[in-house]
């Protein structure tokens, strides 16, 4: 037995050893050559990206005389600037970036023995937006964008060329929200979303009885509004006729898009928008996760809302953000 068990052993360390060297292996750990990637990633978008926004501040407010001010950023010997500053800018902030390889290399270049040559070099195309005014005019300054091509190598960043002002980025089509159901404002679920927003917003209660137990949601502190009321809620879940007035499922689950009123003073209040997901436990709706985005719709066109006593091909169409209507 001793002999067999020996033998076993040594059996399954060469099948062991074997799976190692021809990769059979589950682990799906990254080598350290890509670690080392990642990182170098990261760190030089962090570089490129401030070094952008201060290039693009420091050359829209130069002018004649003040090219040294942009020599640590790009070449100057070809740079004009205005006689005088011609805009003011602050707020610069990384509007997108993107990184690319040098094209005319591939990543690669010949050496003069012909040997290859890696080329490390990582090429950030920075597009970076500025509040820009003109000092000799009253208006006020406006969003603009600029596109800096920055180069990363081992002695740190360097502009490819002078920024070139840019478009905007488009504005998207609206967003097709799931929420296909209205929930009336005497509905259990509607009653638990105003408790547990009321104590989450501005200390009416305990955020804990209103919550799935093992919910990690905790209450804004301090609170900074006197007041919340909910002005529309919808669901993934039809609850009118016959579920209207039963009792939840044990476990049953709903999520809800609610639009609420925070007061903030006796005159003053603001429109804000949670996204919730509700479990049923003990005969009640509980709030289980505040989800970080809304539901969204499968389908190509927003889906209707139906109020309740009404079909979804007579409802509105809502839209990620559109403005409240009163629920039914």
């Amino acid at each position: 037995m001793t002999r067999y068990g020996l033998l076993t052993a040594i059996g399954a360390g060469a099948l062991a050893l074997l799976l190692i060297l021809f990769g059979f292996t589950g682990s799906t750990q990254k080598t350290p050559t890509q670690r080392t990637n990642d990182a170098a990633d990261i760190r030089g978008q962090a570089t490129a990206s401030d070094f952008a926004q201060q290039f693009v501040i420091a050359w829209l407010e130069a002018k004649l005389g003040e090219e040294s001010t942009l020599a640590p950023f790009v070449r100057t010997d070809a740079l004009r600037l205005p006689n005088e500053t011609a805009f003011t800018a602050s707020d610069a902030r990384v509007a997108s970036i993107e990184e690319s390889r040098p094209a005319s290399t591939n990543g690669s270049a010949p050496a003069a023995d012909g040997a290859p040559v890696r080329d490390d070099r990582r090429i950030y195309t920075v597009t970076v937006s500025a509040s820009v005014s003109d000092p000799r005019q009253t208006k006020p300054s406006e969003r603009r964008y600029f596109s800096v091509p920055v180069v990363i190598t081992n002695g740190g960043a360097r502009a490819a060329s002078i920024p070139s002002p840019v478009p905007s980025p488009s504005i998207g089509a609206d967003v097709a929200l799931g929420y296909r159901h209205r929930v009336g404002p005497s509905h259990p679920v509607t009653t638990a979303v105003q408790q547990f927003l009321a104590a989450m917003t501005s200390g009416e209660g305990e955020v804990s009885r209103y919550i799935t137990p093992g919910t990690n949601l905790r209450a804004l502190t301090p609170p900074p509004y006197s007041g919340v009321t909910v002005l529309d809620l919808a669901s993934d879940r039809d609850f009118t006729g016959d579920t209207a007035a039963s009792a939840p499922p044990e476990g049953g689950k709903t999520r809800v898009l609610a639009t609420v009123d925070l007061t903030v003073s006796d005159r003053q209040s603001t429109t804000a928008q949670y996204a919730l997901t509700l479990t049923a436990r003990g005969g009640r709706w509980e709030v289980s996760a505040l989800d970080t985005y809304p539901l969204l719709s499968a389908q190509k066109s927003a889906p209707a809302v139906d109020s309740p006593g009404t079909s979804p091909t007579s409802a509105a169409t809502p839209t990620a953000a559109a403005t409240p209507a009163p629920a039914n």
